[in-house]
């Protein structure tokens, strides 16, 4: 098999394993403040002899309701290249936060996937993250680490096979870089936890060839 196509069909079936996007806005924006993001990553597998994070892309954007909540919405642009609109939809609460230094977030949101080529698979799954956050020194850059979880309420996968995951749950550490009006998120996951991830279309570079490592950079742009 062509190396292009073979990485496009791994692409194409990557969807169905793993969530494929960083936290959103792991501190809420201040009230009425905007944001914009742009995610690259997804991930990691050997291809080629080489670990390389599946090259997902989202875009983003967020609205601080309040100075302690902020709604956001997504669109996964790789997956809409190949026809599946998907997106989530969702908001990030402050729930505690001290002297500006450390801090607790929760973001629940609604996952939806449609097959817009043959208006077929529409799907929701309730996800929520919880994150926490550190400052060092009172900079505004940040360290945080959270988990994530992915809710199946269908009792059947495709082709009428039994549904035996109920949650699939993730678990992340990240950096953000705070600029005046730019930031710079970088992630590192492991997505998946607990299931195998052999044999498939992609070599998942895992634990115990369970799960797999993912890393994502995100761009965010305030105004």
């Amino acid at each position: 098999m062509n190396s292009v196509i073979k990485f496009l069909f791994i692409i194409l079936f990557a969807y169905f394993f793993q969530n494929c996007a960083p936290s959103r806005f792991v501190k809420p924006l201040a009230k009425k403040q905007q944001a914009a993001s742009f995610t690259f990553g997804g991930p990691i597998i050997k291809f080629a002899g080489a670990p390389i994070p599946i090259p997902f892309t989202t875009l983003a954007y967020g609205y601080g309701i309040t100075d302690n909540i902020t709604g956001f919405g997504s669109l996964h642009t790789t997956s809409l290249l190949f026809g599946n609109l998907q997106s989530d939809i969702g908001a990030t609460i402050k729930l505690f936060e001290k002297e500006n230094k450390f801090g607790i977030s929760a973001s629940p949101a609604i996952q939806v996937a449609y097959n817009v080529r043959n208006q077929t698979g529409f799907r929701i799954w309730p996800s929520a993250d919880i994150n926490t956050y550190f400052h060092f020194k009172e900079k505004p850059s940040y360290l945080y680490a959270g988990v994530n979880s992915w809710f199946e309420f269908s009792k059947y996968k495709a082709h009428e096979q039994k549904q035996e995951r109920h949650a699939i749950p993730n678990l992340h550490v990240g950096y953000t870089i705070v600029k005046q009006k730019w930031h710079h998120q970088f992630e590192l996951s492991y997505l998946g936890i607990g299931i195998p991830n052999r044999p498939g279309v992609a070599e998942y570079i895992g634990i115990s060839d369970k799960g797999a490592l993912g890393f994502y950079y995100s761009i965010i742009r305030k105004f």
